[in-house]
């Protein structure tokens, strides 16, 4: 879009510079003319670009939608149904206990892939939140698959975009997933700050005796994270340090802004367009004799 507006600015110009010399009203007409067709041919060449551009992003979206649900969510729901299977066959309450919680984990697994599939082929995502009663939840399904997670939450909380809300729930579960898997057994502690003008989410646990000390765990999850985090205008830090791996991100809540401020960004916009449509006209009428 700049560049089409910096072309337009061009012809603009030019036509004001050649319309400027003492040539008559009709070659004034005329390059009004042609300033006029280029403009148009410019704008039409830059909205073919852009439709060519939303087919092929919708054709991929398509494509990966359908690799998702043909390669993914048929194993899914496969292992949904083996779970089920054993939950009826098992007659030990604790062990029954254990495989209700692991087919739980996997039906949600489908569900959230059949809500991934929709957003690829429709566009249209489900809204996001991020408070404390949706990072309680959260917290609490790991503790329910025996992570001690101990969360906390400071502030007041204030509005946060939708792309944010997504980013700081990630932030949570990747977290507290990664203390799952690489630090079996270990407390984690999780921690909610809200500020007067960011949203800060920490993650931190023990590291396990196996672990490496010199390199974070964790691979293309913590990859995807910082993806969405920079999407968002955020911060991620991840690090190791005193035997202790620890994921934070700071998100930045919206400033608020006056009408006032609003209203006069657009008077400005509103007064450089026009003064770009009324200099070619003033020129050729100064050039009339």
């Amino acid at each position: 879009m700049r560049g089409l507006l910096a072309a337009i600015a061009v012809v603009l110009a030019e036509f004001a510079v050649l319309a400027a010399l003492p040539a008559g009203p009709l070659p004034a007409g005329i390059l009004a003319l042609l300033a006029a067709a280029v403009v148009v041919a410019l704008w039409q060449r830059y909205r073919r670009a852009e439709r060519e551009k939303e087919v092929a992003v919708h054709r991929e979206r398509l494509r990966l939608a359908r690799d998702m649900h043909d390669r993914i969510g048929r194993r899914l729901a496969l292992a949904a149904v083996q779970v089920a299977a054993l939950e009826v066959r098992e007659s030990d309450p604790g062990r029954r206990f254990e495989t209700r919680q692991v087919g739980d984990t996997v039906r949600a697994a489908v569900e959230d892939l059949h809500g991934l599939v929709s957003v690829l082929r429709t566009g249209a995502e489900a809204e996001a939140r991020f408070d404390a009663a949706a990072a309680t939840t959260l917290a609490a399904a790991f503790i329910e698959s025996g992570v001690p997670v101990e969360l906390r939450f400071e502030g007041e909380p204030g509005p946060l975009p939708e792309v944010a809300a997504r980013a700081a729930y990630a932030v949570l579960e990747e977290g507290l997933a990664n203390a799952a898997k690489h630090a079996p057994g270990e407390a984690v502690r999780a921690a909610v700050t809200w500020e007067a003008d960011a949203l800060l989410v920490t993650v931190e646990n023990a590291l396990a005796e196996s672990a490496p000390a010199e390199n974070p765990p964790g691979g293309h999850g913590l990859t995807g994270l910082r993806e969405r985090i920079d999407a968002a205008g955020g911060l991620l830090d991840c690090r190791v340090a005193d035997g202790r791996f620890r994921v934070s991100a700071m998100l930045p809540l919206p400033a608020t802004r006056t009408p006032r401020s609003r209203a006069a960004r657009t008077a400005a916009i509103a007064t450089v367009v026009l003064l770009l449509v009324l200099l070619p006209l003033t020129t050729v009428a100064g050039t009339r004799p």
